[in-house]
């Protein structure tokens, strides 16, 4: 059963039982966007298309009672009856009326797609920034800066030594762990998605 059906401007929650506007600023909105793309399209059920029946088809072509009656007193039932039976054969009652599941529209899908793109947009840029971070079990030298203050110059510590730790070290497994993940996440990363962030 689906979660949430798409109703007008409406997204109904059998879950939570309620419904929010079509609208990204609004959180309910943005946590429906997050759920599908994370789950699929199956959880949302696309609008209600209503068939009316054959006697709603009906109605709005029969004529006004007096007419009706005018046509029987100057024609005569024959003809009367074969306007009516025309009416009849076009909506037969076969026409049961229904209510069918619409297609889910294509907002949808973009914001969806729009989602997973910001989504891998930011694990990208988190897996670049973690591979930058220094390796746990190489030393870091001391870099240092020279600079010229009013004819005297000085140093200054832009990097300080940090000695390796031993690859044995609790902290350099999960950082090594940590470095595979984040370069696994880039290997994986759409060329769409890098391009994003390098141009």
């Amino acid at each position: 059963m689906a979660k949430y059906k798409i109703s007008d401007n409406l997204i109904l929650s059998s879950e939570l039982n309620i419904s929010f506007p079509i609208n990204p600023e609004n959180s309910d909105y943005q946590q429906f966007i997050k759920n599908v793309a994370e789950q699929g399209f199956d959880i949302v059920e696309g609008p209600s298309d209503i068939q009316p029946s054959y006697a709603e088809l009906r109605v709005p072509e029969y004529p006004s009672i007096e007419d009706q009656l005018d046509k029987i007193y100057h024609s005569g039932v024959a003809a009367w009856k074969k306007d009516i039976k025309e009416i009849k054969d076009r909506y037969p009652k076969a026409i049961t009326g229904r209510t069918d599941i619409g297609p889910l529209p294509e907002w949808l899908y973009t914001d969806v797609e729009n989602y997973r793109f910001n989504q891998q947009l930011r694990e990208y840029v988190e897996a670049v920034e973690r591979l930058e971070q220094r390796r746990l079990d190489v030393t870091q030298e001391r870099v240092v800066d020279e600079f010229l203050n009013n004819g005297v110059y000085y140093t200054r510590e832009t990097k300080q030594y940090i000695e390796a730790l031993p690859a044995d070290d609790p902290r350099v497994i999960k950082d090594m762990e940590e470095r595979a993940a984040a370069q696994t996440v880039i290997d994986n990363t759409p060329i769409n998605v890098k391009d994003a962030i390098n141009n």
